[in-house]
């Protein structure tokens, strides 16, 4: 059986789709900026998301939103000393932490996380060591890279799903000459960063081709601006149905963990999803 391993434990993949919630620590994100800024309403939130049935926490204390600002190191790790520890205690679920940077990482799985969400879309030496010394999970990301703005449009002239492919076979061989096993390895496609609508479309199209890895597949394309323009819809707040019809795409094209702001409106569909297809 596939397993997705992180520190403290694993998810046996095939079985079920995982949902992941959503928990921004920060003023400034598309969606929910600002609304969970303050520790107190950050740990209500994340023991709302796991009685709604949240299989994993995400914690992210940047945003990456298009056009955000670049926060400092100091400042991520203001904003997560100030809620992390606390949060800990009061869920029972797997932990992941949205960082790139080694520091950040290496506080947060020393304080009972269990999975780094990397978005820089870079192999780091220095996240890898802290990640493999704490036997953690590891969520690598398509981004574009380490200096691409969520907005730029690269090129990819292979076509965006072949580029996809070729990011994750150099990432996996990375990560297994440096001696992390592929179950600890879930991969993410990065919908929304450094890709046009369409090339988004395309990816979402084709996602099944993804699958092929034995790696934990995860989908992340919560009431992003792509499903906007695909549902016809400005507001964020008012994507959840199109997020809903996506993500049902993405479960039925192989997707083991999906990453979303409403785990409750998702929970019931999934599973009733699931007795279908797995």
């Amino acid at each position: 059986m596939r397993t997705f391993n992180y520190a403290g434990g694993n998810l046996h993949l095939g079985t079920k789709t995982y949902i992941m919630g959503i928990l921004n620590i920060t003023p400034d994100s598309f969606y929910d900026g600002g609304r969970f800024f303050d520790p107190k309403n950050a740990v209500k939130r994340a023991v709302e998301l796991e009685n709604e049935g949240a299989d994993i926490l995400d914690i992210g204390a940047v945003s990456t939103r298009p056009g955000a600002i670049r926060v400092s190191e100091a400042e991520e790790m203001q904003r997560l000393r100030a809620v992390f520890k606390e949060i800990r205690k009061n869920v029972n679920i797997p932990i992941s932490v949205d960082t790139y940077r080694p520091s950040i990482a290496n506080f947060c799985l020393n304080n009972g996380a269990n999975i780094i969400n990397d978005v820089s879309g870079a192999f780091n030496p220095l996240l890898a060591k802290v990640i493999k010394d704490c036997g953690a999970g590891w969520i690598v990301m398509h981004s574009g890279g380490d200096n691409v703005n969520t907005e730029d449009v690269l090129d990819y002239p292979c076509g965006i799903v072949n580029h996809i492919q070729m990011f994750f076979d150099e990432m996996l061989n990375e990560t297994m000459q440096f001696g992390i096993d592929n179950s600890n390895i879930c991969l993410d496609a990065g919908f929304g960063f450094a890709k046009t609508n369409e090339q988004n479309i395309e990816l979402l199209k084709n996602f099944d081709i993804l699958s092929s890895y034995g790696c934990a597949l995860l989908c992340a394309l919560s009431r992003k601006r792509f499903i906007g323009e695909l549902f016809c819809e400005v507001d964020p707040e008012k994507r959840i149905n199109g997020t809903l019809v996506a993500n049902i795409t993405a479960v039925l094209k192989g997707a083991d963990i999906i990453r979303v702001h409403n785990v409750n409106e998702h929970k019931q569909i999934i599973c009733g999803l699931d007795k279908i297809v797995r």
